[in-house]
């Protein structure tokens, strides 16, 4: 099957015109609060194309005999050269729900005081008109007292998902807060796998993290009612690892304990995937790989997607992980 793609401009399909000019678009989806991508590179030979503007809104289709929106992107930036004579765009994802995308880098300052995770999510989320999806695992952590001081919204999520061991991403009008990597919807529901045929894999290559030594780890934190340091641990035996941070409520040192436990004491497995393009596969979809070899074989979690097409033709490369 031939690969084709479509491109709208402000909800206008400029396909036709793109047509016989197209060098190479390029959509990259990754995790967390990285901006996905889209890049267009134009033949510009006759100096006839307009240099869309910024704020321009595009919408990305790719696939085969059926197009699959790639997503939605606000044109960031444009650059003309020659030789030889080429336009490229370069876009940002779109977020069509959100409010202020400067208030939400600007800094600010806030004490939280006895919020759970999702009242913090529904907070921060409801300033920029997004609705918030928490995973049910983090929803109920109560946080005694965080001080956000000269910090932006955006700096301060990522800081909070960082220490429980979450994900942060805007997409669809939602905020979300959710398990990284897990295969699952926000509501705990894994999602399908999708399969891919060894004769869609063009190459690879797997890297297996050497597993740790260590039996338990401690984590410290600050209680502010009995006003002094105290301790948590994840697991038992020796030797221990002690995490170097302090924080700031029991629940947050635990979180940070168990997710370095669980770090240490798995080897985590990383592929990279070159396939023959398939535009379903994006940041956070679950892949059943076949039994290329045995440590291969299986469900493994895409942590980015980039999709290709050029003259040389449609190409996804994907980087994915799992733990064993």
């Amino acid at each position: 099957m031939t690969p084709n793609f479509k491109i709208l401009a402000d909800k206008t399909d400029i396909t036709d015109l793109l047509n016989g000019r197209l060098l190479s678009l390029a959509i990259t989806d990754e995790i967390g609060l990285a901006s996905d991508s889209l890049t267009l590179e134009l033949d510009d030979r006759d100096s006839v194309l307009e240099i869309p503007p910024r704020g321009a809104e595009m919408e990305a289709f790719l696939g085969y005999g059926e197009r699959y929106s790639m997503g939605k992107f606000i044109v960031d930036e444009a650059e003309i050269k020659s030789p030889p004579a080429t336009l490229t765009i370069t876009a940002r994802a779109s977020n069509s729900g959100f409010r202020d995308m400067g208030a939400f880098k600007s800094p600010r300052s806030y004490s939280w005081q006895e919020y759970t995770l999702l009242g913090i999510v529904q907070t921060i989320a409801k300033r920029y008109g997004l609705a918030e999806s928490v995973a049910d695992e983090y929803r109920k952590i109560l946080v005694k007292h965080l001080d956000q001081t000269d910090e932006s919204d955006c700096a301060f999520i990522q800081r909070l998902a960082a220490d429980y061991g979450a994900s942060v991403k805007i997409a669809g009008g939602r905020l979300l807060f959710i398990e990284p990597l897990s295969g699952k919807f926000p509501d705990g529901t894994p999602m399908p796998a999708i399969p891919i045929k060894t004769e869609e894999i063009c190459g690879y290559q797997m890297r297996l993290a050497e597993r740790g030594k260590y039996e338990k780890v401690v984590a410290k934190y600050y209680d502010f009612d009995l006003a002094e340091e105290q301790k948590v641990s994840a697991g038992s035996g020796s030797p221990a690892f002690t995490l170097r941070d302090t924080f700031t409520s029991r629940s947050q040192a635990m979180a940070r304990a168990k997710q370095k436990l669980a770090e240490i004491a798995s080897g985590t497995r990383t592929l990279s995937l070159d396939l023959i393009g398939n535009p379903l596969l994006s940041a956070e979809s679950v892949v059943e790989l076949p039994n290329l070899r045995p440590e291969i074989a299986g469900r493994w979690v895409v942590k980015s997607a980039r999709h290709t097409l050029s003259a040389s033709g449609y190409k996804t490369t994907i980087e994915a992980t799992r733990k064993e």
